[in-house]
């Protein structure tokens, strides 16, 4: 695998990109980088193209420290479709961090955006381990223990810059995404890990109340259900994405 990076502004952006058809655009958690999305994407390789990249101070891409908020990262989404001149409507996966990020892109740029995914979205601050937000990855990693450790996520979340995850984390600390989630202007599909030691599964009232909003939890599953549960995962995402009603 080569690595391609672009540019925005003057820092650089790593990103990887699989597959052909319509697009879908990953993007990754607090802990760790593009790289704990590459099943998915290889399981979704010959109906979509697939885009993943890593966020400012994560991964291989620069470390930028006034970056590191929702909106910069928000902006950092929007900037890299741009640059790569991804042509909507595509679907959006995001994961922790990276599920608010695609519900907030989505409020703002809906014409874009066909479906979204969430895994593990912390519908308000209190469902987040507050852990992440004065730790150090790995230690956070360690932690929260075995069903949590994959070579995807533990080789890489030695690149993040601590910063990063602790300022994020105390801002979404603070967040509320009852309302975005419950007004999403496009079919959203959120779904947890019943053991997921990060972020909490939302009440059932909420789960009920969106016209749009698709719920499904897994049982037994932890905080990264894309490398648990591998097929599962895929085929619970393909079936959603081409799901016709």
């Amino acid at each position: 695998m080569h690595m391609s990076i672009t540019t925005i502004g003057n820092n650089l952006i790593h990103y990887e990109v699989l597959g052909r058809g319509k697009p879908v655009i990953f993007i990754h958690g607090w802990l760790g980088s593009w790289r704990y999305w590459w099943p998915t994407m290889q399981g979704l390789s010959a109906r979509h193209r697939s885009f993943a990249f890593d966020f400012w101070g994560y991964g291989d891409s620069s470390k930028v420290a006034g970056m590191y908020t929702l909106n910069g990262y928000t902006g950092t989404l929007d900037q890299f479709i741009d640059k790569l001149g991804i042509r909507g409507p595509f679907t959006l996966i995001g994961h922790g961090l990276g599920a608010a990020i695609a519900l907030k892109y989505t409020k703002h740029r809906a014409e874009f955006v066909d479906k979204v995914i969430t895994v593990a979205l912390p519908i308000h601050g209190n469902a987040i381990n507050n852990r992440l937000a004065n730790n150090e990855p790995t230690a956070v990693l360690k932690a929260i223990g075995k069903n949590n450790s994959f070579t995807e996520v533990d080789s890489e979340v030695k690149k993040t810059d601590p910063q990063a995850m602790n300022k994020i984390t105390a801002e979404m600390l603070k967040a509320n995404f009852v309302d975005d989630l419950l007004s999403c202007p496009r079919p959203i599909l959120t779904v947890f890990g019943t053991q997921d030691p990060l972020v909490k599964t939302p009440p059932k009232e909420i789960q009920e109340r969106g016209k749009n909003v698709y719920h499904v939890t897994l049982e037994n599953c932890s905080h990264f259900p894309m490398l648990q549960e591998k097929a599962k995962f895929n085929r619970l995402v393909l079936d959603f994405i081409h799901a016709t009603d």
